[in-house]
C-alpha cells in the first residue's frame, strides 16, 4: 500500500517571529520545538516532520500546536493511530527522500507513493503499547 492511503502530509504554516506572541501552544520547526504562541494550526494529536533543512525527524506532540512552514504535518490519519503513524514515518527514515542541493526538502508528492506495509488497528495498538513499555 502507498503511503498516501495512509495518511494525509500537508505543509506547515508560516509564522514570523515577528508576528509570534507569546502563548501556550508549542511551534515546531523542521527542526524541533521554536517557541510558543498563543494560538495554534493544528489540532492534537500532531505528527510533523521537517520539510526544508532538517529532514526525517519526526515529532509527535498530544496538543495543539503550529508546525511551521518548514515542516510537514499529518492533517488526516485516516483511521489510523497517530502514535503509530509517528512510528512508522520514523521507520522510512525520510530523510533518504529529500531533494535539493543547497537546502535539502521533502516533496509530499514524492512520499505519497513510498509503499509501506499496512497493519490493521489492532495490531496498530499492539505495536504502539510494545514500544511503549520497550522504550519507556
Amino acid at each position: 500500500m502507498f503511503l498516501k492511503e495512509l495518511l494525509t502530509l500537508k505543509r506547515g504554516f508560516d509564522l514570523p517571529e515577528s508576528k509570534r506572541i507569546s502563548g501556550k501552544y508549542l511551534i515546531y520547526s523542521s527542526n524541533g520545538i521554536a517557541g510558543m504562541h498563543n494560538a495554534f494550526k493544528v489540532k492534537g494529536p500532531a505528527v510533523i516532520t521537517g520539510r526544508s533543512g532538517t529532514l526525517g525527524t519526526v515529532q509527535y506532540s498530544e496538543n495543539d500546536c503550529w508546525p511551521l512552514n518548514t515542516t510537514l504535518y499529518v492533517s488526516d490519519f485516516k483511521g489510523n493511530i497517530p502514535k503509530y503513524i509517528s512510528y512508522l514515518l520514523e521507520t522510512l527514515h525520510l530523510e533518504k527522500y529529500g531533494s535539493g542541493s543547497a537546502v535539502p526538502t521533502l516533496n509530499r508528492n514524492h512520499l505519497d507513493l513510498i509503499k509501506v506495509k499496512h497493519h490493521d488497528i489492532l495490531m496498530q495498538q499492539h505495536i504502539v503499547d510494545i514500544i511503549l513499555l520497550l522504550y519507556f
